[in-house]
């Protein structure tokens, strides 16, 4: 693992090349097109890489392709930032092939979600970058109309001053209090696949960001009890859980999920709030892992205290 200062990558400009890759699954034509005219209408020049619509059974690609389509933005001097298509699976195949030394000399803006949960945390603790969290090309802003989302998207990428303070007054309190330490987090099924890897999660003195999609409680329950038996809730300062799309019930009704996170976690003090934007729903946050932040359950806020671009 890489410690010390994270390197901050520099934000967008107007007009500014950005590379559009697909490192884990494969991408329609469809929403991937709408994607693409969101990021032009935002100021910037999408640049496809070579393999982003490449097909290898369920991934976009080889790996080798797919790692090479990702290296070569890196490389590229014309490209200034590095959105990602879509999730789905395969992310983990491509890390091995990654070169952190040349990530590390080239740093830039990278921004995904979902299955790319892996690619962030591998470029924080590997490569001392900060990474971001949120909408994607085809799988976000090509499916969804992300009304809120494409104007804090455009802020988080071009402003070096971060994006303040984000309000989710539609969010629950599970447990009361304030917070603050550096983000980190992402899909839970992504987290818990990180354990006992070069790329496991580090949690200790984090606000811990947590969302799925599509699994039942009682897999939400098996994955919490995971982290849990790992160590990984000990030393968190507070946690975010997102909409958790279609995770809310098991069968019959039973098991909700609010029950489920308040029962894994009744041994623990830090403040919990669920239901935020920060997952696979209508609207996403963009966040930058690795930045100080600040939790606030009674405004059902969260604010970006550090900067995250230079």
């Amino acid at each position: 693992m890489v410690s010390g200062r994270l390197t901050r990558p520099k934000k967008l400009m107007q007009g500014d090349a950005v590379g559009v890759v697909a490192p884990a699954g494969p991408v329609d034509p469809e929403p991937l097109e709408k994607g693409l005219n969101v990021i032009r209408g935002m100021g910037f020049k999408p640049v496809l890489g070579r393999f982003v619509t490449a097909r290898n059974g369920f991934l976009a690609g080889t790996d080798a392709e797919r790692a090479e389509d990702l290296m070569a933005m890196f490389e590229n001097p014309e490209i200034k930032g590095i959105f990602c298509a879509r999730g789905g699976y395969g992310v983990n195949r491509v890390l091995p092939l990654l070169k952190p030394k040349v990530i590390r000399a080239n740093p830039k803006m990278v921004v995904g979600s979902s299955d790319l949960t892996l690619l962030l945390l591998y470029l924080v603790q590997k490569c001392s970058l900060i990474a971001f969290h949120g909408p994607m090309v085809a799988g976000s802003f090509g499916c969804k109309p992300m009304t809120l989302s494409k104007t804090q998207f455009r802020k988080m990428v071009t402003a070096t001053s971060g994006a303040g303070r984000l309000n989710a007054p539609q969010s629950r309190v599970l447990r009361p209090g304030k917070a603050r330490g550096k983000l980190a987090g992402g899909c839970l099924t992504l987290v818990c696949r990180s354990l006992r890897t070069p790329y496991e999660i580090q949690t200790d003195d984090r606000l811990l960001l947590l969302e799925d999609v599509n699994e039942p409680a009682y897999r939400i329950d098996g994955m919490l009890w995971q982290l849990k038996a790992a160590g990984k809730f000990k030393k968190v300062k507070g946690i975010v859980f997102g909409e958790m799309v279609n995770c809310s019930a098991g069968p019959n009704g039973t098991g909700k999920l609010d029950d489920v996170i308040a029962e894994v976690l009744s041994d623990t003090a830090f403040p919990i709030l669920t239901h935020c934007p920060v997952g696979h729903g209508n609207e996403m946050w963009t966040l930058p892992w690795g930045v100080d932040a600040a939790l606030d359950t009674e405004s059902r806020s969260l604010e970006i205290k550090g900067s995250a671009l230079a």
